[in-house]
């Protein structure tokens, strides 16, 4: 395979076509730097300063590029002429708490802050008129956040 810009864009657009054929989902770009490896493509050389996601975009005639709604990471490239939309999740993903502390008294530091983001992050996900009636006072949550 030639390592011209021209080359690298080809092999990213049959990806994504063979990708979307096979299970109607896009190629993740992710794959893209290690495929092109697999090739014996230095991407690096050829773009220059250029990254994959900017090169990528640049051709919207040749290739999509689709992003999930609250994964930034998750970068999809799809043909052009192929219409896909990542779904977005209503539920943050769950995470497991820190355990307690060995006393179980009171919990630990890690845990205090583990609670108090999680409350946090609730409460953004509120509408601006319920936002509105939240009134919590900074020392309150700093105190919550404190080693204590």
């Amino acid at each position: 395979m030639d390592q011209t810009p021209d080359a690298i864009l080809t092999f990213a657009a049959k990806c994504a076509r063979e990708a979307w054929d096979k299970n109607q989902q896009p190629y993740l770009l992710a794959r893209l730097s290690p495929d092109l490896v697999k090739e014996g493509v230095n991407y690096k050389e050829a773009l220059g300063e250029q990254r994959l996601k900017e090169f990528v975009r640049s051709a919207p005639d040749r290739i999509k590029v689709v992003f999930h709604p609250s994964q930034k990471s998750k970068i999809g490239l799809v043909p052009p002429d192929k219409d896909f939309e990542y779904v977005a999740t209503s539920a943050p993903a769950e995470t497991k708490a820190p355990a307690l502390s060995s006393s179980g008294e009171k919990a630990s530091s890690s845990r205090r802050r583990y609670i108090v983001s999680n409350f946090l992050q609730l409460l953004s996900e509120l509408d601006d008129a319920d936002t509105a009636d939240v009134q919590i006072p900074t020392h309150i949550l700093m105190k919550l956040m404190r080693d204590r």
